[in-house]
């Protein structure tokens, strides 16, 4: 097992048929038949990697502003090229290999294209997009780039003058972008389900690819130009055969993430949430869909193994509820703890967790409805699960395949539950799984919701970069859709990955941007932005009754616990999880709860000191747990 967190980036030479996968746990490995050659560590999670055209060098992207070249023989460092102004999300190498064009996160939306030159390397830098560029692409020749970014654009650029000479408009953000090997191509994937294909030289779109039912965010040709995958939030990356723009094959595993795969031979392999990459036979002579039945869309080799990153947590009295990469849900009961009208519960006490539920894929939320005695739990694969606490038994329900679910929030009269996830979509359903009503609510995905007590407001946050305040229908009854209150946007503002609220009528929100935010929940007028505190993308937030302390977490691998006082906001930072990040946190057990990436919870004072740290892998779980 090579990888302990997802794999977001792989590519293959097909000369030696060795493969290179990246991931969240930062690492570079290189396979050859299913084994590990080498693998190198680096400092932060790894956005790209990409074989040079020789097949002698690996460009690598990094979370850590700068873009590695590594030896493909045996991973040893040849070049590093930044610092940039924000994360490397995709590295291309130029067509003869002398040059490494880098595209930044939004901090930094200029295209950086390096050049090499007697042991000197120096970047000329192209300036149009305006929110952070997450795809690029070369044609055959080398003279143009094509780049997709978070502003609703792809751009094509002409290398030689460095000018911009077709901008590819979208109606969502395309954050996906290939080349076809002849030239006469460009593929977007895009928030709207459908991957275009456009003339570079007309920057029109010539053909519509429309059968994912979710966001696309991945496309790639094959070498030869035959195949073109299109993977989609939907689950499912599809197999297109070029000449007649027919899905040839449809591959599906529970543990794949269709943001990344590649051809390799008589395979496809695609990136995971486990330890090893899913590998799909791939027959270009079989024109037919129905590939994806078990028997034909087995992976041909053993599965990638499991990861047990949390990535979901819930506070409720003394029992703490996670998510993880592994689809598990689980329940955390301290024992007795010292009597007394002080004590709280602790992580100390806390023996084998309960089993609460298994989703087939990776949990993303986790929610307990305000009796407590329910827990709702969602994963990347649209699926929504209402389970008994006990894990005595659960209720399955389907989001209609909206793509993967990034939130959940009762409301507070525990007749009903929100979700909301890739399609923009909150939908209502009742406590046995039966949905109620749903209504689009942003153009793009909705990474958060919160229910404000005080205006009896759901809020959702999206990463259109806005806000917005529903009032929803009568939650005992059969509703009918919502009504908009209020919708809200800060200048500069960024991608909200987390929105919560307090008992007082403000909403906060935590995003790409780096800065937290408080909100009037009755308006949604800008009340304040705290100081920026974090390096990285803020992820998780908290807040307390009063809303005067917050707790944050980020991709820094940092949680910050923010008191508030006469002379405003001061911020204690909590180091203990690391990179990847601290994607969970909860104020509750009489301080702080903060989960990580690297499978870890820990538990805080008031004050911001580490109480107790648990680690929960895959030992943690109880003897047959899962099956």
């Amino acid at each position: 097992m090579a990888h302990t967190a997802p794999i977001t980036c792989v590519d293959h030479d097909p000369v030696t048929d060795r493969l290179i996968t990246g991931g969240y746990d930062g690492r570079v490995v290189a396979w050859r038949g299913g084994e590990v050659q080498w693998q190198v560590q680096l400092d932060d999670l790894v956005n790209d990697v990409r074989l040079s055209p020789d097949g002698n060098r690996v460009a690598v992207a990094v979370a850590d502003r700068y873009a590695m070249v590594l030896d493909v023989l045996d991973g040893s460092f040849l070049l590093t090229l930044g610092p940039h102004g924000d994360d490397v999300n995709s590295v291309r190498w130029l067509a003869e290999g002398n040059g490494l064009v880098c595209v930044m996160d939004h901090l930094d939306p200029a295209v950086r294209v390096w050049t090499g030159k007697d042991g000197t390397w120096e970047a000329q830098r192209l300036s149009g997009h305006d929110r952070g560029v997450f795809g690029a692409a070369l044609d055959p020749d080398g003279r143009r780039l094509a780049t997709a970014a978070e502003d609703g654009t792809a751009r094509v650029w002409d290398l030689r003058t460095l000018a911009v000479t077709q901008v590819l408009h979208h109606p969502g953000d395309p954050e996906a972008i290939d080349w076809s090997p002849d030239g006469a191509l460009i593929a977007t994937g895009c928030d709207d389900g459908i991957c275009r294909l456009w003339d570079p030289d007309l920057g029109t779109v010539v053909r519509l690819l429309e059968d994912a039912t979710a966001a696309v965010r991945f496309v790639r040709f094959s070498a030869d130009g035959t195949g073109l995958l299109v993977g989609a939030y939907d689950a499912t990356l599809r197999d297109y055969d070029t000449a007649t723009w027919r899905v040839r094959a449809e591959h599906r595993h529970p543990r794949q993430w269709e943001r990344t795969a590649v051809y390799a031979g008589d395979r496809v392999v695609v990136g995971s949430f486990g330890t090893a990459p899913v590998i799909h036979p791939h027959s270009p002579r079989n024109n037919s869909p129905r590939n994806n039945s078990p028997r034909n869309n087995s992976p041909t080799a053993a599965g990638p193994g499991d990861t047990y990153g949390i990535n979901a947590l819930a506070v409720l009295g003394d029992t703490l509820v996670i998510g993880r990469d592994d689809g598990a849900v689980l329940a955390l009961h301290p024992g007795p703890a010292t009597p007394g009208p002080s004590a709280a519960p602790s992580l100390a006490l806390v023996g084998f967790p309960v089993l609460v539920t298994r989703h087939p894929s990776i949990v993303n939320a986790v929610a307990f409805s305000p009796d407590g005695r329910t827990v709702a739990s969602a994963d990347y694969r649209s699926v929504l699960r209402l389970s008994a606490l006990d894990g005595t038994h659960s209720v399955v329900a389907d989001a209609a395949h909206g793509g993967p679910i990034n939130t959940l929030v009762w409301h507070p009269d525990g007749h009903s539950l929100f979700s909301a996830g890739y399609d923009g979509v909150i939908r209502q359903w009742d406590p046995h799984g039966q949905q109620l009503t749903s209504w689009a609510a942003h153009h793009a995905p909705v990474k958060s919701l919160a229910w404000s007590s005080p205006t009896a407001l759901l809020v959702a946050g999206s990463s259109d970069a806005t806000l917005s305040a529903w009032l929803p229908g009568a939650a005992g009854s059969s509703p009918g859709r919502a009504e908009l209150a209020w919708r809200a946007a800060a200048p500069d503002m960024v991608l909200v990955n987390a929105v919560t609220a307090d008992a007082t009528g403000v909403i906060v929100s935590a995003s790409r941007d780096l800065l937290v935010r408080r909100w009037d929940a009755t308006t949604g007028a800008l009340i304040e932005s705290l100081p920026q505190a974090h390096t990285k993308s803020i992820k998780a937030v908290a807040t307390s009754p009063d809303g005067a302390r917050l707790l944050t977490g980020a991709y820094d691998g940092n949680a910050l616990l923010w008191q508030r006082g006469p002379d405003g906001w001061r911020w204690r930072r909590l180091v203990h999880h690391g990179k990847p990040g601290v994607p969970a946190v909860g104020l509750g057990w009489g301080g702080a709860l903060t989960a990580g990436w690297n499978g870890s919870v820990a538990q805080w004072s008031p004050t911001g000191e580490l109480l107790h740290a648990l680690a929960l892998s895959a030992a943690a779980d109880p003897p047959g747990a899962g099956a």
